[in-house]
């Protein structure tokens, strides 16, 4: 007989994704870690890149300058971020390495336990030397209230709570937004899900355009998003539109996709198409990482990322 979890199960992955996406121009990017599952390392955009970024590690972290008229300047400041998402009940068995700012782009934790795990998460948090360190939340953190982002802030009083925020720290600027389309009733881990339709004017269009570093747990579209079960790319268009065209900041951590996990350069060099008529003469760069942490059976490693300005 078949099963009404198996009829769920179906619903979810064929029914309960966000719209597919038809004829939307793609980012085109340099790979820098990690090549996504669905694309072929031999036939995207060679890497002519002005200088090493680095690989994201503690003892190679990824290098990026504000702008780069700083590249080779002695005299700057340096905040050095440890990133990591989606790790799932797991952080206890991840080596966290030192910095200035811990960053988590949600889901800490599982939906079926996520009332009990938050705080086990934000006990652990509390643990960490960082002196500053933000979260904000993912699709299965059901047991926050999108309504009520200060009861949140309340439960995870250990860290800055983002939502649709903004924190400025030793002068850099990083706003966070949980936000994510929504995938279907069904679904069960589906906390800060929106209308796919209403999403970038309702919430996109509303991060301010000066900022360093953009915080979501979902991706843009076509950015680290392909979905291996549905062989869909889920990003939302909206973002992305946003992002390259009217944000433009210089680092946009996310997480979701746990087979998307690595980081890619974005060069508007090389995106005309995809900006338009927003086209810019002076060269913009964003480096994308997915921090996704949860592998399966396997977890990867924190992302460090130094910051120059």
């Amino acid at each position: 007989m078949f099963k009404l979890s198996t009829y769920l199960w179906c619903c979810c992955l064929r029914g309960c994704h966000v719209p597919r996406v038809r004829g939307h121009p793609l980012a085109v990017l340099h790979h820098l870690t990690d090549f996504p599952p669905n694309e072929d390392a031999d036939i995207v955009v060679p890497s002519h890149l002005d200088h090493h970024y680095g690989s994201g590690t503690e003892d190679d972290p990824f290098v990026i300058y504000r702008n780069s008229n700083l590249i080779g300047q002695t005299d700057l400041q340096r905040l050095r971020l440890v990133c990591i998402s989606d790790t799932h009940n797991e952080i206890h068995r991840i080596h966290i390495p030192d910095g200035d700012v811990f960053i988590h782009c949600g889901d800490a934790v599982r939906f079926r336990t996520c009332s009990r795990d938050i705080r086990v998460f934000n006990d652990f948090v509390g643990t960490l030397p960082h002196r500053h360190k933000i979260f904000i939340s993912g699709n299965h953190c059901i047991c926050l209230d999108p309504e009520h982002p200060e009861q949140t802030q309340q439960i995870l009083s250990n860290m800055t709570y983002l939502q649709d925020q903004l924190i400025d720290i030793k002068g850099v600027q990083i706003y966070g937004s949980p936000w994510r389309p929504k995938r279907g009733i069904i679904y069960p881990a589906e906390a800060f899900g929106y209308d796919p339709q209403l999403i970038r004017d309702d919430v996109w269009s509303h991060i301010p355009e000066d900022i360093d570093i953009l915080l979501t747990h979902g991706p843009p579209y076509s950015v680290r998003d392909y979905h291996p079960l549905t062989a869909e790319r889920i990003g939302c268009p909206g973002l992305l539109d946003e992002v390259v065209t009217r944000v433009r900041p210089r680092i946009h951590l996310f997480g979701h996709m746990h087979e998307c996990h690595g980081a890619s350069l974005y060069r508007s060099e090389d995106n005309q198409t995809l900006e338009g008529e927003y086209s810019h003469d002076k060269s913009n760069e964003i480096l994308f990482v997915n921090l996704a942490i949860h592998q399966g059976k396997t977890l990867g490693e924190a992302v460090v990322i130094d910051y120059y300005y």
